[in-house]
């Protein structure tokens, strides 16, 4: 009975040693991402008045090209003679980060479930290896 103790021990302690680890790797490359992103969102401006003098307004593109993308433009847009103020309110690249967060999300749960059936099969095979080590050796003491 000690040698099983000793097997379901080493079990545990596997199963932890891989638990922990993959959950270090994933917190050190989100840890990475976020300080990329925030690096290159520094430093930018925008321009707090059309060519009237006038704050732009936040209008939402309607355009194939660009759906529902929005864009700084002249308070006039759309209503009357506009001076042509235009600014998309999210660069392409703020946009991509965005897109690439929410996959970024999507990813982490599939991983997330990978890891825990990773760590069950791990757990099941060094059970189903720790069995068959007692079996072998009650059938040689025999």
């Amino acid at each position: 009975m000690h040698l099983l103790s000793l097997l379901l021990l080493t079990i545990a302690i596997s199963v932890a040693v891989v638990g922990e680890s993959m959950a270090s790797q994933a917190s050190q490359a989100e840890r990475s991402c976020s300080a990329s992103y925030r690096n290159s969102s520094q430093g930018r401006r925008r321009r707090t008045t059309c060519y009237y003098g006038e704050r732009p307004v936040l209008v939402t593109s309607s355009m194939a090209e660009n759906p529902r993308r929005r864009f700084w433009g002249c308070v006039n847009y759309g209503i009357g003679e506009e001076c042509g103020y235009f600014v998309w309110a999210e660069s392409e690249k703020e946009q991509e980060v965005a897109r690439l967060k929410r996959k970024i999300t999507g990813l982490k749960g599939k991983v997330t479930t990978l890891e825990r059936m990773l760590t069950m099969a791990v757990a099941v095979a060094l059970f189903t290896l720790s069995w068959n080590i007692i079996e072998v050796t009650i059938c040689n003491l025999d």
